[in-house]
């Protein structure tokens, strides 16, 4: 009787969780349309076979510090410029967001994420707060990487630093002293993912 009566209950209890997890709206994706960037385009125009590219402004500069004494020489690295990128992709409205993946094209260092509801103001810039799934990690490979938002967004901000272009070092006037520019890392497509309205 008592085995029958617990049968009983873990039937009810299996089968009301099921019934739930059935009919939890399913996700869909927001379409291309629904999202722009100004400064990269390339990032939300559906398409996986265009690259948007952040723009960097800045290059590394590397000496060879000259100290007095006995000591060794030490090797300075300097950037000058900001080794940080960003760019921001707008929706068309406040829509509650699930989760974005993000197929990179490049090794995305330091890529963290931050959203705001609200249109541009004065103090917007002060709007955004930080998303701190998998925030402030290197992202490598070309596989997508989803990223847990569970907000309203009207502006999303992807920032990385931007990556050493090893090919175009140039010496500078100094005998050891070398510059290597700065170049964005790049991002194939961002995809926004919301619950389905019934």
């Amino acid at each position: 009787m008592k085995m029958r009566m617990f049968g009983v209950l873990l039937f009810v209890l299996f089968g009301l969780n099921g019934c739930a997890l059935l009919q939890e709206t399913p996700l869909v994706e927001i379409p291309a349309s629904r999202l722009s960037c100004a400064q990269n385009p390339e990032m939300v125009d559906g398409d996986l076979l265009t690259v948007g590219t952040f723009a960097s402004k800045g290059s590394i500069k590397k000496e060879f510090m000259v100290n007095f004494g006995y000591t060794p020489r030490q090797y300075q690295r300097r950037v000058i410029g900001s080794l940080k990128t960003e760019t921001l992709i707008k929706l068309d409205a406040p829509t509650y967001i699930k989760y974005i993946e993000v197929y990179p094209a490049s090794t995305l260092p330091n890529f963290a994420l931050d959203t705001t509801a609200e249109e541009k103001s004065p103090r917007w810039m002060l709007s955004f707060t930080a998303v701190e799934d998998k925030r402030a990690q290197r992202v490598e490979g070309t596989l997508p990487v989803r990223f847990q938002i569970e907000r309203k967004v009207l502006y999303l901000r992807l920032t990385a630093n931007a990556l050493e272009d090893i090919d175009n070092v140039s010496h500078g006037n100094e005998v050891g002293e070398l510059r290597i520019p700065l170049k964005g890392a790049s991002i194939r497509e961002v995809k926004f993912f919301e619950r389905q309205s019934l």
